[in-house]
């Protein structure tokens, strides 16, 4: 009996130790990995709360600009009233803007970027967007991720987790209005290669 219990004593023991091995290894894995899993993890994050903008969502739609060129828009949206156009920006620390100003500055630490202001181009596509779908209410949106923060405000199209209306999510959609899911399913049709010629259906 004696020799039974000094076994297990042992066993368990053994036991005990691998399990307290694999648990040192694991926590210096996730250690030398914490940077890119931190990534990973806020990208997650990110791409979850933009996921739940809208009733429906287009990714990746190519648009005519008019002038013989295209604009690639990342993300439509699909809510109640309007088709909405949301621009993922991937700047963080601290952002000064206006909605006129030429360029808009990112301060990280001790040093400044600049970059062209965003509202210019998101105004192009909204236009491009406009001429698929005619007279469709079409609204555009700068998605800026946690790492973003304006200490002088911002611009009302300027959106982040913080700042979401609940008019926007998904889990507040009810039924669009008939013109809006008109051009909806354009858009879809578009996306999917239809005939242009097809988009008249979307004017009022």
């Amino acid at each position: 009996m004696a020799n039974e219990q000094w076994t297990s004593s042992i066993d368990f023991a053994s036991g005990a130790i691998a399990l307290a091995i694999l648990l040192v290894g694991l926590a210096l894995i996730l250690y030398l990995n914490r940077a890119p899993l931190l990534l990973r993890w806020r990208d997650w994050r990110l791409q979850r709360s933009l996921d739940r903008i809208g009733c429906e969502q287009i990714r990746r739609l190519a648009c005519d600009d008019g002038l013989d060129g295209t604009h690639e828009i990342d993300r439509l949206a699909l809510v109640d009233d309007a088709i909405l156009i949301v621009s993922y920006k991937p700047y963080r620390g601290n952002i000064y803007c206006a909605e006129q100003i030429d360029q808009w500055t990112q301060v990280i630490g001790q040093k400044s970027f600049k970059f062209a202001n965003p509202l210019f181009e998101l105004e192009n596509q909204i236009a491009s967007l406009r001429l698929l779908v005619g007279n469709a209410p079409v609204r555009g949106f700068l998605y800026f991720g946690q790492g973003a923060v304006f200490p002088k405000g911002h611009p009302e199209a300027v959106l982040y987790p913080d700042n979401m209306p609940a008019s926007l999510l998904a889990a507040n959609c009810t039924s669009p209005r008939k013109d809006v899911a008109t051009a909806w399913a354009l858009l879809k049709a578009h996306r999917d290669g239809a005939p242009t010629a097809d988009r008249i259906g979307a004017k009022t």
